[in-house]
């Protein structure tokens, strides 16, 4: 029958079982109001928005079916389906108990009880329960399919690539078990026989997007992603527009840090696959890294709608909000996602890593209990045994981060570490993420030895560390994005310090024990708001490298404007509320002056409008403000040629904004607070002998901003002067840096 024939019962059962529900549910909804289907059309509608991931609008109609056919086990086991997916194991496993009560041998539910049972690590109960949906469906490759992952759970690697593979020559388009079957015959192989058994499969049936795809899975995780890329290709072409397909193959783009078409692909498969949690979180990510945070706040917030407070949606909320300068909201969200789950370590480091730029929470001590929180919940790990110090011509120093290149951690360290003396001290670097850039080359240049480490567990890189040797391990990326800190708890070298890269507090973790500062950023008295002993330089922490392509420094642009024009180029997490008053009553005072605020997330348009509201209510006056997006380093460094103030946002100050703009010429004020975090800006200032443009109070804070802007022959003074007094100070002197830290370093090493 055409479908212009059907009846709308008719034609929402074909369009479900087309895989269509977005156009069953109109369909559904028509049967439904004309009495066509009855509670079936109850049932199916239910089915259908499950599908779509509406699980409020679905479970009312699931209810009404389960009531109407109670002998029916389809609506309670969709129910128990809404539960899992929603992280309710409780629940679920009383929906699909209550199936079984009527139907004991109901194959979906038994299915379901072995996940859940999978899932909480009860691994033989898992599978006396598949046993029993094997038992009476044989023929299932669902069945095969949660046998071989539970035979990979159990180190049954051969048992798991023979169910997989059985699995995929009856479901060519089973995307989970092409992976299984790459991962256990890398397991269970020698890495060129598993790669030449998979090619044999392909060759045998290469129109089946199966063997590509588990070629392309194998390849990543050995760490081949061209190769991965040009697998998943071949596989998107045999089966074109495959939502579960294209998901993973976004997740590999993602993975090659090619994030536009990483969405591409991710996007159209979330909207197959709403109800896919990996994929919208990977999505809301990908967002997050080209800063398109309006969107990914209402995809967020419409999987918590649905899915309730799932903590992984919480934690990706949380960090979205707070780049969006909502610091009460993101805190919010990070502690409802340790509310739903206590105890988990994610959680926890999202929450220190929010923390710090609340108004009244970003404190040193309140920053300490949160990172004894998360030393606390970590599990034990077997620290490697004590590596002997075997004689050395030079010490060894590993560096682990995220950041060798342009990056923070680049601008930061790279010219003093190039300066350490290469007779006494070996570089060697764990890098967290690929990148080519000129700084990277150098980076590279400078290091004995080179690891892409991004794809090793935490275990498996320690081991690597101590292979190599390393004495003196530097963890630069803490609680940011791509950091590990947790490889130190393994104690791969014998002494392990915190520097640059998401230093804004103690790590608190027992196996890092020193931390990288200097006499402002932890004066004597800080130590108890640190788990690590204060290795203190006696200059900066920190030996900034200014951009070679940096623009001149223009003469004052007040003196050409006729009024001061303050500026700000921190991005929206550090601009809180009493900042933004403060920055109002400062406007307000000097009614003629201007403020320019200039940051990636202003790119974005629903974030703008959002900013816009914030600023207004906060009484500052939009028409003596220009706000910009995002744009090239050179034009962002321009940009301070026409900034005479730059106003530091508290409690977490500028670091590598500070440094840009003093060697762009333009002074700072700013406010020290007692965190890591809020002490930065006074150790650049103080570096290069403005200590007095830093305030100890909002009062201070102020006059110092009046004062600058009152003086206008004295604030040219300084821009004119202002680029070669950085350059001569020790904030940018790389040899006295490097000295500096050879001689801290070595004797930390002497200590340990």
């Amino acid at each position: 029958m055409s479908a212009a024939l059907q009846s709308p019962f008719a034609a929402g059962i074909a369009a479900l079982a087309r895989d269509d529900p977005a156009a069953a549910v109109p369909l559904l909804r028509a049967a439904l109001a004309s009495g066509e289907g009855g509670a079936y059309a109850e049932l199916n509608l239910g089915m259908a928005l499950t599908a779509l991931a509406q699980f409020h609008a679905a479970e009312p109609h699931l209810r009404h079916a389960l009531l109407a056919l109670p002998e029916l086990p389809e609506p309670g086991m969709r129910l128990g389906v809404i539960a899992a997916m929603r992280g309710d194991s409780t629940e679920a496993r009383a929906c699909y108990e209550a199936v079984l009560r009527r139907h004991p041998q109901h194959v979906p539910a038994l299915a379901g009880l072995a996940a859940l049972a999978e899932k909480a690590g009860a691994l033989d109960q898992a599978a006396a329960l598949l046993a029993r949906a094997r038992a009476a469906e044989p023929d299932e490759p669902e069945l095969d399919f949660a046998a071989a992952r539970l035979a990979f759970a159990a180190e049954d690697a051969a048992l798991a690539a023979t169910l997989a593979e059985a699995v995929l020559h009856r479901r060519p388009l089973h995307v989970a078990a092409a992976q299984l079957l790459a991962r256990a015959l890398l397991r269970c192989h020698p890495e060129a026989a598993a790669l030449a058994l998979l090619d044999r499969h392909a060759a045998a049936a290469p129109l089946a997007p199966a063997w590509a795809l588990a070629q392309g899975f194998a390849c990543a995780e050995l760490g081949q992603l061209e190769p991965a890329i040009a697998a998943f290709q071949l596989a998107d072409t045999l089966a074109p527009d495959n939502p579960d397909i294209l998901g993973e193959f976004g997740r590999l783009l993602a993975q090659q840090d090619r994030p536009d078409e990483a969405l591409d692909a991710l996007l159209p498969a979330l909207a197959a696959r709403p109800a896919n949690l990996d994929f919208r979180n990977l999505a809301a990510t990908l967002m997050w890294r080209r800063h398109r945070y309006a969107e990914m706040v209402a995809m967020l917030q419409a999987g918590i709608a649905e899915f309730g407070p799932h903590p992984t949606l919480n934690l990706n909320l949380a960090l979205v909000l707070n780049a969006q300068g909502r610091q009460q909201e993101a805190l919010d969200a990070a502690d409802a996602a340790i509310a739903q789950a206590p105890g988990n370590i994610a959680a926890l480091v999202n929450r220190i890593a929010v923390l710090p730029y609340h108004e009244t929470q970003g404190t040193a001590a309140v920053l300490a209990a949160a990172a004894a929180d998360i030393a606390a919940a970590l599990p034990v790990a077997t620290p490697l045994p004590a590596a002997p110090r075997k004689p050395k011509p030079r010490l060894r120093l590993g560096l682990l981060s995220g950041g060798f290149g342009i990056h923070p951690v680049g601008w930061l360290t790279l010219a003093g570490l190039e300066a350490l003396p290469e007779d006494r001290f070996e570089l060697t670097a764990y890098s967290l993420k690929p990148r080519r850039d000129a700084l990277n080359a150098r980076f590279r240049a400078r290091a004995a030895r080179w690891h892409e480490v991004s794809e090793r567990d935490d275990a498996t890189l320690a081991a690597l560390i101590r292979a190599d040797e390393i004495d003196i391990l530097i963890d630069m990326g803490g609680y940011g994005d791509t950091g590990r800190p947790f490889v130190l708890t393994h104690r791969p070298a014998a002494v392990q310090l915190k520097w640059v890269g998401s230093q804004f507090c103690t790590s608190g973790l027992p196996g890092v024990d020193y931390m990288l500062t200097d006499r402002w950023e932890t004066p004597a008295g800080f130590e108890p708001h640190y788990s690590e002993r204060l290795l203190r330089l006696p200059d900066g922490y920190v030996c900034y490298l200014p951009p070679s392509y940096a623009p001149a420094v223009s003469p004052l642009p007040a003196l050409r404007n006729g009024h001061v024009t303050f500026g700000c180029f921190n991005n929206l997490a550090k601009l809180t509320p009493t900042v933004l008053r403060l920055w109002a009553r400062l406007l307000r005072d000097l009614p003629d002056a201007r403020l320019v605020i200039r940051t990636h997330a202003l790119s974005d348009p629903g974030t703008l409008a959002l900013t816009r509201d914030r600023f207004a209510a906060a009484g500052l006056p939009l028409d003596r403000m220009d706000l910009h997006g995002g744009c090239p380093h050179t034009e962002m460094l321009a940009g301070y040629n026409a900034i005479d103030i730059a106003l530091d946002p508290f409690p977490y100050t500028g670091g590598l904004t500070v440094c840009e703009a003093l060697y762009m010429g333009v002074p700072v004020v700013t406010l020290a607070g007692d965190s890591f975090a809020g002490r930065h800006a006074l150790s650049h200032l103080s570096n290069v002998g403005l200590p007095d443009w830093v305030a100890t109070d909002a009062a201070g804070y102020l006059a110092g901003a009046h004062a600058a802007a009152a003086d206008l022959p004295a604030l040219a003074a300084v821009r004119a002067t202002l680029r070669q007094r950085t350059l001569a100070s020790p904030l940018c002197d790389a040899p006295r840096f490097g000295a500096n830290l050879g001689s801290a370093l070595e004797a930390a090493w002497a200590a340990a």
